[in-house]
């Protein structure tokens, strides 16, 4: 029996479909998919040693650290709302729409912003709960 390359072609795109619905059905977690980013980041200035503002994203400290805490410049706003990206202060420092203090993550010239694929990973982390 032949195979028409049509329909196996078809067939190798479906088949990456599915797997990659599948995958992304997944919650994300913070060890998993968000504390790399924010180790390569953000661990400069809120790492172990001397972390800036108190927060410190060292390995297994950051989502305590941020999830239902308050933030230090802007104590009335926690820093991650479970769920909720849009009254969570970290997602305003990562935008650059925090009207306290700098958008995040800084460098010596200045604001950056991650890529947006980080930046759509992390709002899905908060809005999947913020899980650990």
């Amino acid at each position: 029996m032949r195979v028409k390359p049509a329909l196996l072609v078809l067939a190798v795109f479906a088949g990456a479909v599915a797997a990659a619905l599948a995958q992304s059905a997944e919650p994300l977690s913070y060890a998993r998919d968000v504390e790399p980013i924010f180790a390569k980041e953000c661990g400069d200035c809120h790492g172990a040693d001397n972390p800036k503002k108190g927060l410190d994203l060292s390995a297994s400290k950051g989502r305590a650290a941020m999830v239902g805490r308050p933030s230090k410049e802007v104590p009335e706003v926690l820093m991650v709302v479970a769920g909720d990206p849009d009254n969570s202060y970290l997602w305003h420092k990562l935008m650059h729409t925090s009207k306290e203090g700098k958008g995040m993550p800084r460098t010596i010239f200045g604001a950056k912003k991650l890529p947006q694929e980080q930046l759509d990973l992390i709002k899905r982390w908060i809005e999947e709960g913020a899980q650990p």
